[in-house]
């Protein structure tokens, strides 16, 4: 029989797990909503959908790098040097994204605030999951910036503003998330 604290604690899982369901459904919609970019704010548009990607990509390295400090069990040592070196690449991954705003004539979104009210991925404070929870709950986030990139990468092959720097750029970013995401759901394959 369940005590009384392992019920609490169980009960603010389910309502954190139910509260991460309708953010991930309001994500969903936010990436379908993504404007169609005007000849007119086209650059603006752009700057606006990659910062919101900068964001996101920062909340998946905070996410990978708290993991990587509170992975537990068996396959501690070969996830958390698996972690370890994903949130490593998260940090060029987020200097490029950066760099790609600034290139464009914007200003990347660079405080802690800025970053989490634009970032729609769930962060769970508080909250340690086990191994493969962790696991399962990256590959997702990953999922969810690939949509995010792919949407992008559309609105850089609209006619009236055509950036193939930025396609192409997006487009090796998009490689490197499915890579991360194929190794991830290999850690979940048993």
């Amino acid at each position: 029989m369940r005590t009384t604290a392992e019920q609490k604690i169980r009960d603010k899982s389910d309502r954190d797990e139910s509260t991460t369901n309708r953010k991930r459904q309001k994500a969903q919609e936010a990436l379908r909503s993504i404007p169609p970019v005007s000849p007119a704010k086209g650059t603006n548009e752009m700057i606006l959908s990659i910062n919101a990607l900068l964001a996101n990509e920062f909340t998946l390295f905070t996410k990978t790098l708290n993991y990587h400090w509170n992975v537990t069990g068996p396959r501690f040592h070969s996830v958390h040097q698996f972690l370890e070196e994903h949130y490593k690449q998260f940090l060029t991954i987020i200097d490029d994204v950066a760099e790609r705003v600034r290139e464009i004539g914007g200003r990347p979104t660079s405080t802690l605030k800025e970053l989490q009210d634009k970032s729609f991925l769930i962060e769970r404070p508080g909250v340690f999951p086990r191994t493969s929870e962790m696991i399962a709950d990256l590959l997702s986030d990953h999922e969810t910036v690939q949509t995010q990139i792919k949407a992008i990468i559309k609105q850089c092959d609209q006619s009236d503003n055509f950036d193939p720097v930025t396609e192409d750029f997006m487009t090796n970013l998009l490689k490197q998330h499915e890579e991360m995401s194929w190794m991830l759901k290999s850690h979940l394959d048993t």
